[in-house]
């Protein structure tokens, strides 16, 4: 066990020295794992990022400690995931969309652009978050801390703390109440 927590610990730490990437330390990074801008890429402490992960930093992406980046997700644009953030497989984070303007100039080449809906500078996913299997979350969207984003959601807009979101688009359906020390149904 110790030997092949070394070995991946070894591995991810190459990894990071060839695509640029800061980190704390005690980091695994898969197989088949693309980046670019690494430069901009800064990783916390014992993150795992699972294999054949694309992440394409903007000027800024953060991975918080402890963090586990599931097998296929793409991550893209100006990202920030606190700590003890939990990534099911599949999933795609991205902090812009497409331009599609102009309908006589096909949208491939109209380029991206930062999507502005919430308020915010960036993508932001809260500490302790659980993030289930092929979600999409696109645009300036902040998720509280301690979330979860239920399989095939897709998150638009925000997520306070302590909220079960699920649907397309996502709404919250849950939210944990401190005083009962219960999840409660979020009637529409």
């Amino acid at each position: 066990m110790y030997v092949n927590t070394l070995v991946k610990q070894t591995l991810g730490w190459m990894r990071c020295k060839i695509k640029r990437i800061s980190n704390r330390g005690g980091v695994y990074i898969g197989r088949h794992v693309h980046v670019v801008n690494g430069k901009n890429i800064k990783l916390g402490k014992d993150v795992q990022i699972r294999p054949d992960v694309d992440l394409f930093a903007g000027k800024k992406m953060v991975i918080g400690d402890r963090c586990d980046i599931g097998t296929r997700n793409r991550i893209a644009g100006e990202v920030i995931i606190e700590s003890d953030v939990l990534f099911g497989p599949d999933n795609y984070i991205c902090s812009s969309d497409h331009v599609f303007d102009n309908p006589n100039v096909p949208i491939m080449e109209q380029g991206a652009r930062f999507i502005r809906k919430n308020g915010h500078d960036e993508l932001k996913i809260g500490q302790g978050s659980w993030i289930g299997t092929h979600v999409a979350i696109i645009g300036d969207v902040h998720i509280g801390k301690n979330c979860v984003i239920g399989a095939n959601a897709v998150v638009t807009r925000d997520v306070p703390d302590y909220c079960v979101a699920a649907g397309m688009p996502a709404r919250i359906i849950r939210r944990y109440n401190s005083k009962t020390k219960r999840w409660e149904k979020v009637n529409d």
